[in-house]
């Protein structure tokens, strides 16, 4: 048998080409798991550590007591101190336990708060941050003061792509001079204009010129408002100061100036008297507490509120006049509601009702109701007028408003003239009836 010569050479070449072929592959392979590992040093979120817990293993990165900058962009957002961080491996959503500090920026990169909280919640994808688990969140910059303002619910949710923090359940609201409620609350951190709903709050006011005297509380009520800078705008606003409520459509609050400018349909009453307008203004913050409106004015005196008759007894004629009030009209009243004194001006007439169905019109150019006294001054061009009894002009008249009186005084005298008061006359009697002269 013959073998050719260059077979045995072509079989070594074979073998070397395959050991060849393979070390290529290993040193690929090798290269590759080389890479893998360098990319795992490089980026902790790739890295699987064999030691991390059974309960732990769902997560990509778990960082104990880290501290975190949230950016947008430049734009500096919060600065989070946190006991732990849990990253899941889609890296959709970032858990922190117990979020020890928190301190918030505005547009500018400037402090305007801090935030803690048990729980909290980052979709990083949405950039949308939930903070819950009893937060608070405490704004040393805000539109109510320059005082720090705490906020507390169950849960905020900051939008850090908008830079808008919302809350939309109940929360309590505390600063130094007051305390309230909320039922909403939406805040846009680059204009600052912060919108609440419903809500409920109690102002305590000391009087300026004596801070060691009791401070008073003011309570403001409204179903919707946007807070700027500088005022409040507020739609339903119910406004308590001791015994006087006023209520109104619209509503500018100024609560530095302490200053509230109402349009609409409002109104303004005490025990006493009410007051409606198309334009009011309260200077809450004011020892005297002063309130004024104007443009179609409407006053009511209402009479002192009395005990009803026992079953089947009648009122006398004095009870039956106390039911009586006196209603007025004028361009403008000055009403200071602490001393419970209102100056009218403008057009005044004023209408009184009087026992068995008589009424009395009064009309000045200016008048003066002080609800202590019980009286009302008019000055000016003034004209009482009781149809059927008198018409008189003066320059000056004080009428009493106390229960049952009917009484006017003119200090200064006056002219008109009374209608008598007709006497019935007898009728004669009958022939038949008549006595015979015989």
């Amino acid at each position: 048998m013959r073998i050719a010569p260059n077979t045995l050479p072509m079989r070594g070449t074979r073998l070397l080409r395959s050991l060849l072929r393979l070390i290529a592959f290993a040193g690929i392979a090798i290269a590759l798991l080389w890479g893998v590992e360098l990319l795992r040093r490089q980026d902790p979120f790739l890295r699987i550590l064999t030691t991390v817990p059974p309960h732990l293993q769902h997560l990509e990165l778990y960082l104990e007591q880290p501290v975190l900058t949230l950016r947008e962009g430049t734009r500096l957002l919060a600065t989070l101190r946190l006991d732990a961080l849990e990253i899941e491996r889609n890296r959709i959503h970032w858990r922190a336990r117990n979020l020890r500090y928190a301190v918030l920026y505005d547009a500018e990169g400037n402090p305007i708060g801090t935030a803690r909280a048990n729980e909290l919640l980052l979709n990083h994808p949405a950039r949308r941050l939930h903070i819950t688990g009893n937060p608070t969140l405490t704004l040393t910059r805000h539109p109510f003061g320059n005082t720090p303002l705490t906020l507390q619910t169950a849960h905020f949710s900051w939008d850090l792509k908008a830079n808008r923090i919302m809350a939309d359940l109940p929360m309590q609201v505390r600063w130094r001079d007051g305390e309230g409620t909320l039922q909403a609350l939406h805040w846009d951190l680059a204009s600052g204009i912060m919108e609440l709903e419903k809500a409920h709050f109690r102002v305590q006011l000391t009087p300026p010129q004596n801070r060691t005297t009791k401070k008073r509380e003011v309570e403001f009520k409204w179903q919707k408002a946007k807070r700027f800078t500088d005022r409040t705008e507020v739609q339903g606003l119910d406004l308590k100061d001791g015994d006087t409520i006023a209520t109104a459509e619209r509503a500018d609050i100024f609560d530095r100036k302490e200053y509230v400018l109402a349009t609409g349909v409002l109104r303004l009453e005490d025990p006493r008297i009410d007051i409606e307008g198309e334009k009011l203004e309260i200077w809450y913050g004011e020892p005297q507490k002063r309130a004024r409106l104007q443009s179609q004015v409407r006053m009511r005196i209402k009479p002192r509120t009395t005990e009803p008759p026992a079953e089947g007894e009648r009122q006398t004629e004095l009870e039956e006049a106390k039911r009586y009030p006196i209603d007025a009209t004028c361009d403008e009243i000055e009403y200071f509601y602490r001393r419970k004194v209102a100056y009218l001006r403008g057009n005044i007439k004023a209408t009184q009702q009087l026992p068995e169905g008589r009424t009395r019109t009064l009309t000045a150019d200016e008048a003066e109701y002080d609800q202590n006294a019980e009286r009302l001054i008019l000055r000016g061009k003034v004209v009482i007028d009781e149809p059927g009894r008198l018409y008189l002009e003066t320059h000056l008249a004080i009428v009493s408003l106390k229960e049952g009186e009917e009484t006017f005084e003119t200090p200064e005298g006056a002219k008109g003239f009374f209608y008598p008061e007709e006497e019935e006359e007898t009728p004669p009697p009958n022939d038949a009836n008549r006595p015979n002269p015989r």
